[in-house]
């Protein structure tokens, strides 16, 4: 946007620095949120500064707590590594249970949309992302809305999950896919490393 824009914008009552990708983003949010403007911005908010403080909090208990306090689903005895990402419009859509590891830098979903020229063709969609007993992220996956990973799972680096993985299962790639099956012992595969 140039200058005179912004200049014609703020005078014409709009708010200046608001693209209308920002806008239809918002309102779109707003309205799968079930809620108003106002409590959608202040929950943002929130959810923004204890993400930004559970991403690099030291004590990895207290990422946990930071993030529990936003909203996701966690059970006992969970680590969550630096800098990972968790949905921030609906972070309740997100159940980690007991015992599960995940490792820095990881993403997870619950949401997607097309760009402004692609929504009618993909529309935004949310989806519950829940991640078993055990299961081990190592750092830097993605997982997208709507995925299982299943009890004792390992999802290899950098991995990108766009459909659930079965439990006790090993799964690496782009996209991610099962190359081995665990005995439900303790395995190590050097894939993973």
């Amino acid at each position: 946007m140039c200058k005179r824009e912004l200049v014609a914008n703020y005078w014409e009552g709009e708010p200046v620095m608001i693209s209308e990708r920002d806008r239809i983003a918002f309102r779109e949010a707003v309205k799968q949120s079930n809620t108003n403007g106002v409590l959608f911005i202040a929950r943002f908010a929130k959810n923004w500064v204890l993400e930004r403080l559970a991403s690099s909090f030291p004590i990895p208990s207290w990422r946990v707590n930071l993030h529990r306090l936003r909203g996701i689903n966690i059970g006992k005895n969970v680590y969550i590594g630096y800098d990972v990402i968790f949905d921030r419009i609906h972070p309740e859509f997100i159940t980690i249970e007991d015992y599960v590891e995940i490792g820095d830098r990881s993403i997870v979903s619950v949401h997607s949309r097309g760009s402004l020229l692609l929504r009618d063709a993909y529309p935004r969609e949310t989806a519950k992302v829940r991640i078993e007993r055990g299961a081990w992220i190592a750092p830097a996956c993605i997982l997208l809305q709507g995925v299982t990973i299943g009890e004792q799972s390992v999802i290899g680096t950098g991995a990108v999950v766009t459909k659930s993985i079965p439990p006790f299962s090993v799964a690496v790639g782009v996209p991610a896919k099962v190359i081995k099956v665990l005995n439900g012992e303790e395995e190590k595969d050097e894939a993973v490393h």
